[in-house]
């Protein structure tokens, strides 16, 4: 689920393996889960990775994760540490504004050079309810002028051209990764076919960190994935220019990536537990929620709030079922085993036995909503601790 986290709260994300790459065998995702670079959110990356965000990401560098893109980033851009679009968003922090999430803080912006705003600003960029609307707009329209500045002043243009190859294989690395069954195969088990899926994988966002914000159009949401690599890249090289095409850039974990795509993106197949209706039926299963159950989520990093808890169950559970949709039956239940025992997600195994009886007769259902009040009445069976 996607989580605004203010600056300095946050110091820990995920670990990986590397996978080998195979650049004979690309698959095609374009009609399957889009994959695409973007000038804005690498542009403002650079930004981020410039001011104190960087800062703090390197003096913070754990066992096994050394942000060599950042490194890079910093040292490519050097003489640009002082300019004002760093200085803006180093402001942006005082005025603290500043979250994790300004790293797809340009996906409502039609691309750099243009940078013209289309879609109104996440609500996270506004949380400082000390400034009122009109303030925070300034303070952020001064930080977009800025941006502008310095994809002009940096010659971004000349930079992503000059390093077209290392942004394909970027790309390339992601599709590899991608299962092209994987949305599919969640639409057509949830019954919902109407959304977009966009992942945008970027070198400037910290290794293992990913976030998952959505725009709205009419009757179709586009759900983003915006994910830096999975690792670090191997070998390490000293400069853009010494990277070759057969180096490991860190994208090329597929494990990882399906996960998450599948969990990031489950997220939005279940939106219809907003409505007001559905609310009432899991608020109903609130008694279910414990002290042992609050504790587990905080230790992953999750709310502890029932409606946080709730919707964790579902789109872990939900996973579960998309592993054996896809034949993965052994993944699926080393799965299960993972977040009952490590996760501590107490009652996965209810919500799995009741979602398996959808998934092997979903075709008695209009849609996953419409089975949605027989999962809240097998739910109830649970005696609550």
């Amino acid at each position: 689920m996607k989580k605004y986290i203010i600056l300095l709260l946050l110091s820990s994300v995920f670990s990986c393996k590397t996978i080998k790459k195979d650049r004979n065998s690309v698959k095609n995702n374009s009609k399957e889960i889009q994959i695409k670079f973007s000038k804005n959110i690498e542009t403002i990356g650079i930004i981020l990775d410039l001011s104190f965000v960087g800062d703090f990401i390197l003096e913070h560098s754990r066992k096994g994760r050394n942000y060599e893109f950042i490194r890079l980033v910093r040292k490519e851009f050097a003489k640009y540490r002082n300019h004002k679009a760093v200085k803006e968003f180093n402001n942006i922090k005082e005025k603290k504004l500043a979250t994790f999430g300004h790293y797809y803080y340009g996906l409502t912006f039609s691309e750099l050079p243009e940078m013209k705003q289309f879609y109104p600003k996440y609500d996270e960029f506004y949380g400082n309810k000390d400034l009122d609307k009109k303030e925070i707009d300034s303070i952020l329209s001064n930080f977009d002028k800025s941006v502008r500045e310095f994809y002009v002043d940096a010659e971004l243009d000349k930079f992503f051209i000059e390093n077209k190859d290392i942004y394909a294989s970027v790309i390339e690395e992601t599709q590899n990764a991608i299962p092209k069954n994987i949305l599919s195969t969640m639409e057509k088990y949830f019954k919902s076919y109407k959304n977009e899926y966009i992942i945008i994988p970027s070198l400037t966002i910290p290794v293992g960190w990913n976030f998952g914000p959505k725009m709205e159009f009419e009757n179709k949401t586009l759900f983003y994935y915006v994910a830096g690599p999975a690792e670090d890249m191997k070998p390490i090289r000293n400069s853009f220019n010494k990277i070759k095409q057969i180096d490991s850039l860190g994208f090329e974990n597929s494990r990882y990536y399906r996960e998450l795509a599948i969990h990031e993106f489950g997220h939005s197949f279940v939106r219809f537990i907003d409505k007001t209706k559905n609310k009432e039926l899991w608020k109903s299963l609130s008694y279910l929620s414990n002290e042992t159950l609050k504790k587990n989520f905080n230790k992953i990093g999750e709310g502890t709030e029932w409606s946080t808890i709730f919707e964790e169950h579902l789109v872990r559970a939900n996973e579960i079922m998309i592993w054996k949709e896809m034949g993965e039956n052994k993944i699926a239940d080393e799965k299960l085993e993972y977040e009952f025992n490590k996760d501590g997600i107490l009652y996965i195994k209810e919500f799995v036995t009741s979602l398996e009886n959808y998934r092997i007769n979903k075709n008695k259902y209009k849609s996953f909503e419409e089975y949605f009040p027989k999962l809240i009445s097998d739910l109830k069976k649970i005696k609550a601790e």
